[in-house]
């Protein structure tokens, strides 16, 4: 779930983008990001947290990183739109 969805400061567009890249992580490693945590405890990290969301591992492509990064960017009114997103190169290029 997106920070603003969590604190309830507003679910749109941006929130799914979000989603999108929570589902790359999943895809490139099996798990969700913050699996390790309990789901509530993971609920409040994202929701309180100031920190970074887990990058994918090393063996990912730079392009996958940025892409997720991107995504997984706390602030929604940062976060790409997906027309930005779909002239990203690890989508371009694949």
């Amino acid at each position: 779930m997106a920070p603003e969805v969590i604190n309830e400061s507003g679910y749109g567009r941006k929130s799914d983008i979000w989603s999108i890249g929570c589902t790359v992580f999943e895809m490139a490693t099996g798990k969700p990001p913050l699996a390790a945590m309990d789901k509530l405890a993971a609920m409040f990290y994202i929701a309180a947290h100031k920190g970074l969301m887990p990058s994918l591992p090393k063996q990912c492509s730079d392009k996958a990183v940025d892409f997720v990064h991107l995504c997984l960017t706390r602030d929604q009114h940062e976060r790409p739109t997906a027309l930005e997103l779909l002239q990203h190169p690890f989508i371009r290029n694949s």
